[in-house]
């Protein structure tokens, strides 16, 4: 019986060992995400958003695509050979009729590592790229 005890003592204690070894180490990546610029543009076409969240996706990650007709754009940085990207972006064109103009705003992530940029740092190069903010 006190055999059997410190056998099933010897156990608990080793899985708790193991358990808090184990939560205890830092993580090998991290997800960065931010939120990047809110701004509205007065006067200007819901269709210039879009073609301004295009060309900036790719000027920044080199891919875009908008997710129906939504204004809702979405682009990926560099695939690498397992077929996996490590940054991302989405700009989101929202009319205002009021204004005659449109709200875009800029979410961004990155994996870090491999990434080399930070989530902060791509949705300041994206806003840059839009342009035209006011």
């Amino acid at each position: 019986m006190a055999k059997t005890l410190r056998i099933r003592l010897a156990a608990i204690a080793t899985c708790l060992w193991l358990v808090l070894g184990l939560t205890g180490r830092p993580a090998p990546a991290s997800l960065d995400t931010f939120v990047g610029a809110r701004s509205i543009v007065k006067n200007q076409p819901l269709s210039s958003c879009n073609n301004k969240a295009r060309d900036a996706l790719i000027a920044v990650l080199g891919r875009a695509a908008e997710y129906g007709d939504t204004g809702n754009w979405a682009g990926y940085g560099a695939i690498d050979a397992s077929g996996n990207s490590f940054a991302a972006a989405a700009v989101h064109c929202y009319p205002l009729d009021e204004v005659q103009g449109y709200v875009v705003t800029f979410t961004c992530a990155a994996q870090s590592p491999p990434a080399t940029e930070s989530a902060s740092i791509i949705c300041g190069k994206l806003a840059a790229a839009f342009g035209g903010q006011s």
